[in-house]
């Protein structure tokens, strides 16, 4: 094994010199804009009062307590709440049961394969646009089968119901994340010495007791890093939301990062919408210390 330590000098100033072009640049597109970002949540920015005495004027803990007493916020709490979880519920079963399937010698399997990846390279965007034309009243397909099919009896506007919008776009996630699950874990399944298997069947374990002792310990550190993962990219996943519901109706759809998104560039509440990133970036920053942690420990 190298030791890096004893092979490359500690003092040696030509290195940090070579890379100081980067760090610098990282400081400037990085650091600085979420410093900036942290600040102005302490203080009166709303342009629509650029003209006012308070406007710029530092307020503290202000736009925290006005948003723990807005309603929305509560709504948009719980929305993020029951977005993450159905997604990273549906996306780890779906991918695990998927990974599993397609860890035996099927026919075509790797045609399978690919195709299963078809959803998580393509653009968020184009999918998100792809599930609002599906779910179209007029001419969707969604609306087309159900209806021909007799399983409703007309068309109905899954984005525009209450009771079916929030479920309709957490549908579009899942289609896209799954297969990001399904990858992690086949991987880990393909990792599994073949004859831990050929053990277990001549002392005559069954296949659920095979998948218990076995195939679950041995995937179970990858199953918990990618839960991690899957929380993050869920609540960072704006653009589906926005692009299929912006928020609504009447805030049925709206999470935290639609909710800041909405005072920063609607109501131009820039004070506010950094409070409600600064929170966000808390739960993130929480869940990527998890992240890093379970990572050094499966290294």
């Amino acid at each position: 094994m190298i030791h890096w330590s004893k092979t490359i000098p500690r003092n040696d100033w030509k290195g940090y010199l070579l890379i100081a072009p980067a760090v610098l640049g990282m400081l400037v597109v990085a650091l600085y804009p979420l410093l900036n970002g942290l600040s102005l949540g302490f203080l009166n920015y709303n342009l629509l009062n650029m003209g006012g005495a308070a406007f710029g004027k530092f307020i503290g803990l202000g736009n925290y307590q006005a948003i723990f007493q807005d309603e929305i916020f509560h709504k948009a709490l719980w929305n993020t709440l029951v977005w993450t979880v159905s997604n990273l519920g549906l996306q780890l079963g779906i991918g695990i049961l998927t990974a599993l399937v397609l860890n035996k010698k099927l026919f075509f399997r790797p045609f399978f394969r690919l195709m299963i990846l078809i959803p998580w390279v393509m653009p968020s965007v184009v999918a998100a646009l792809t599930w609002r034309f599906l779910y179209d009243t007029k001419i969707g397909i969604v609306n087309l089968v159900l209806v021909r099919t007799g399983l409703i009896p007309e068309a109905q506007a899954w984005l525009g119901n209450i009771a079916t919008a929030l479920p309709a776009v957490i549908l579009e996630s899942v289609w896209k994340g799954m297969p990001f699950c399904m990858i992690m874990v086949l991987a880990a399944l393909q990792g599994i010495p073949e004859e831990l298997y050929e053990a277990a069947r001549i002392d005559g374990a069954g296949k659920l007791q095979v998948f218990r002792s076995i195939t679950l310990p041995m995937v179970r550190s990858t199953i918990a890093i990618t839960s991690i993962l899957t929380t993050i990219w869920t609540i960072n996943n704006f653009n589906a939301v926005w692009l299929m519901t912006q928020g609504g109706p009447l805030n049925s759809t709206e999470i935290l990062f639609t909710y800041a998104y909405r005072k920063a560039f609607m109501h131009y509440d820039f004070g506010l919408s950094s409070a409600i990133s600064t929170i966000i970036f808390g739960i993130i920053a929480a869940l990527t210390t998890v992240y890093v942690k379970m990572a050094k420990e499966e290294g």
